[in-house]
């Protein structure tokens, strides 16, 4: 149940924004070893943000995901910052990312928790 939500300030477009949710629903998924059915991902863009006083292209993520090797996050967060670099052209020292593992029991799926 990987949960991978990208807020940025970076404008684009619906086709997009459209491109890179497939991509990163994919890039989750084979990062965490995942089945893609079970990765939502989120993108709001256009967000107004600023990181360090200034405007340039930032963005803050967060992972959520049962069972999340928190050992690996230091891996993670150099994957995540090379995918915003690649699609959106954020620089990774302008990317914040909040990690979290959920236990089983507090996430709800389909009228029942995991």
């Amino acid at each position: 149940m990987p949960f991978f939500k990208i807020e940025t300030n970076r404008q684009a477009d619906d086709t997009t924004t459209v491109d890179l949710l497939k991509n990163a629903s994919v890039f989750v998924s084979q990062m965490l070893g995942k089945p893609e059915q079970f990765v939502m991902v989120s993108i709001e863009t256009d967000k107004r943000m600023i990181f360090g006083g200034d405007g340039e292209p930032a963005a803050f993520v967060q992972l959520k995901s049962i069972g999340l090797p928190v050992d690996r996050c230091a891996e993670f967060s150099g994957k995540i910052c090379q995918f915003l670099n690649d699609e959106l052209g954020i620089q990774p020292d302008r990317v914040f990312i909040d990690f979290k593992d959920v236990a089983r029991n507090l996430f709800g799926w389909n009228g029942k928790t995991f």
